[in-house]
């Protein structure tokens, strides 16, 4: 790998799961992405009782900093939404436009995610994650989780919902 390149850690990420894939799959998909994979085709990263708490967070954040014009990283965002959350954040066209508000815009193509050891009690989880966004400043989220008992996903673990905690801001601006 050429350590002279602008982001290692993309190459990293983009040739380790390019090799991961075939190596493990033979040409098809994994059930279990341990994190958000730009190589998987969008539709098929989904909520699965084999992900752990803190894999749906990095899912999910990785998701939000690979975002598209179609917004495919925060669709898949909103599929790992508990029910509950996606009764109050609902439908798709409003959560887009919840993200992209100046509370959470910053999660959108940001450039990169620190996460804090995630603290599990029993069906609830909870995680701080600090996003460094597009123009340096760091935003600390918390995301609380719950695994789920509703029939549409029994087991799976998914976001209740994800809260500012800090904002430090580049340029002596407050936050």
């Amino acid at each position: 790998m050429d350590r002279n390149a602008p982001n290692p850690g993309r190459m990293i990420r983009f040739w380790g799961g390019l090799l991961l894939f075939f190596i493990l799959t033979g040409c098809s998909l994994t059930p279990k992405p341990a994190t958000y994979d730009p190589l998987i085709p969008y539709n098929r990263v989904r909520p699965n009782p084999e992900l752990l708490p803190d894999e749906v967070v990095q899912i999910q954040i990785e998701a939000l900093q690979f975002n598209d014009s179609k917004d495919r990283g925060i669709e898949i965002t909103f599929r790992f939404a508990s029910p509950g959350n996606k009764r109050f954040t609902g439908p798709l066209p409003r959560f887009t436009k919840m993200l992209r508000n100046p509370l959470y815009r910053s999660m959108l193509n940001h450039r990169r995610a620190t996460y804090e050891p995630i603290y599990i009690d029993g069906p609830q989880a909870r995680q701080l994650v600090t996003l460094v966004d597009l123009e340096g400043n760091s935003i600390v989220y918390l995301f609380s989780l719950s695994k789920q008992s509703e029939p549409s996903c029994p087991g799976c673990w998914m976001t209740d919902s994800v809260g500012v905690i800090a904002v430090k801001r580049t340029n002596n601006q407050e936050g």
